[in-house]
C-alpha cells in the first residue's frame, strides 16, 4: 500500500468473499496491490486497513476454526497456513460456512 513501492515490485491479488462476508467486504470481489512475497497473513493486514468490518469478521472466523481461505483453490490450512506466499494475480476466497439442507 507504500507508494515507495515501485510498480514492478507489486502485485494484483483478487479477494472473494462469500456468505454473509461478501455483505460485509460490499462487494462479491475486491482487487488488492501488494509488495511481491506477500503471505496470507499480509492480505489479512491490508484487508484490516481497506475493510475494516470484514477483517474484524475474518479474525473472529480464523480464531475460531470455522472460515476457510482458498488459495486458488487450495486451502491455505495444507499450505503453510496464514504463512502461505501468494502468487502474482492469485485469488484468495473467504469462506465460511453454510447451513442448510
Amino acid at each position: 500500500m507504500s507508494a515507495s513501492i515501485p510498480d514492478d515490485e507489486r502485485m494484483t491479488i483478487t479477494v472473494k468473499a462469500f456468505g454473509g462476508l461478501r455483505e460485509l467486504a460490499a462487494s462479491s470481489a475486491i482487487t488488492v496491490s501488494l509488495p511481491l512475497g506477500t503471505t496470507v497473513a499480509d492480505l489479512l493486514v491490508a484487508l484490516h486497513r481497506r475493510v475494516p468490518a470484514l477483517h474484524e469478521k475474518l479474525e473472529t472466523g480464523l480464531a475460531d476454526g470455522y472460515i476457510n481461505i482458498l488459495l486458488n483453490g487450495r486451502n491455505v490450512r495444507f499450505l503453510d497456513g496464514l504463512k502461505t506466499r501468494l502468487p502474482a494475480g492469485a485469488t484468495i476466497a473467504f469462506l465460511p460456512p453454510i447451513g442448510g439442507g
